[in-house]
């Protein structure tokens, strides 16, 4: 009897030990305009791979350094995508891994200094024309998209904001390195804000406190924290024309410790109106539709209710005793995802 106690706990054990946890999957594709392989990582949402949901089409985060913030960044996009109050929509993570980070993020050659630089332009046209043409290929995606990018990748969101909005829907520039060649972007800012129609463009801009939380800040620091604040406020006098924009400023944050927060807070400033009052909800399913008229109106983007959403409201619906509602939001996700039989499989 001993034994086979113990043969079962072996076996037990190694089950346990051949479980894994696949976040995502690293993909490469070769680059024409960059002259090399490039490395990229995914991660697909919750239901993305569930048959139930395979009509189901997904907004797109980029994601500079992604060899850094792939991780943190899919756990924030699941935690806020999730449950009956989730506060952005289900999306792909695309998170693109560096080679010459410098020489890709920065819009100008700065010929005194000791590293790459200057490649922006040419790194913008790989992924609008080689990666984003890919990924579209490959996977179910809304076209609304969103670049996300620290320091340099803060440079780069806005520099591509100012010289090609379209590009993406939604900018997120975390503590963005406008110090660069002597403040080229700040420079350019007056002018880009009084010509370009930033219609359908949304952008967040997180600012650390760079002087306060360093011991002894050096002469970088701050040239750094002017830079940004002579942007923050050329955008205070001249409003950019129909950009939707958020400014929060971290006081109590640095340069590297700033990322963790304001990627929470760029999600939620992003999506700022997806959030919906469940419980009011299956009372009162009209609410629905004009929750997200509202959502598309202030993104500039029609937007949907995701099924498994409403497949989760229409459970809590008859949980309630909201058998009518249920039906309602039910035959309203029809409408969106014809395939879908949720109800009728719950009511058999």
């Amino acid at each position: 009897m001993r034994n086979i106690i113990i043969y079962i706990l072996c076996l037990f054990a190694l089950t346990s030990q051949a479980q894994k946890i696949e976040i995502g999957e690293v993909k490469t594709i070769q680059s024409k305009a960059l002259k090399e392989e490039r490395e990229y990582l995914v991660y697909l949402p919750e239901h993305y791979s569930d048959e139930k949901y395979k009509d189901q089409h997904y907004p797109v985060i980029y994601l500079l350094d992604g060899e850094k913030y792939f991780h943190v960044t899919s756990g924030i996009l699941k935690n806020l995508s999730n449950g009956y109050y989730p506060q952005m929509p289900e999306c792909i993570l695309i998170a693109i891994k560096n080679t010459e980070r410098s020489r890709d993020l920065t819009p100008t050659h700065v010929s005194s200094l000791p590293y790459k630089s200057g490649g922006a332009d040419t790194f913008q046209a790989f992924i609008s024309q080689e990666l984003i043409p890919e990924i579209n290929s490959n996977y179910r995606v809304l076209d609304y998209k969103i670049l996300v990018g620290h320091s340099f990748g803060g440079l780069f969101a806005l520099n591509t904001l100012f010289k090609k909005p379209k590009s993406f829907n939604a900018y997120v520039a975390i503590d963005p390195s406008l110090w660069w060649d002597n403040k080229v972007l700040v420079k350019e800012l007056d002018g880009v804000i009084k010509t370009t129609n930033f219609k359908g463009n949304t952008l967040f801009l997180a600012s650390a406190n760079s002087i306060k939380n360093q011991k002894n800040p050096s002469k970088q620091h701050y040239v750094h924290f002017e830079a940004k604040k002579e942007a923050l406020k050329l955008m205070e006098i001249t409003a950019p024309k129909n950009l939707n924009y958020h400014v929060e400023s971290y006081e109590n944050e640095d340069h590297g410790s700033v990322v963790l927060p304001s990627l929470i807070d760029a999600f939620r400033s992003v999506f700022s109106g997806f959030r919906i009052d469940v419980k009011a909800l299956i009372k009162n399913p009209s609410l629905l539709q004009k929750q997200y008229e509202n959502l598309s109106n202030s993104l500039g983007y029609d937007f949907k209710p995701q099924c498994a959403y409403l497949d989760k409201v229409v459970d809590l619906s008859l949980k309630r005793g909201q058998k009518e509602n249920a039906e309602i939001l039910h035959n309203f996700n029809k409408t969106l995802y014809p395939n879908n039989v949720y109800l009728e499989n719950k009511l058999k």
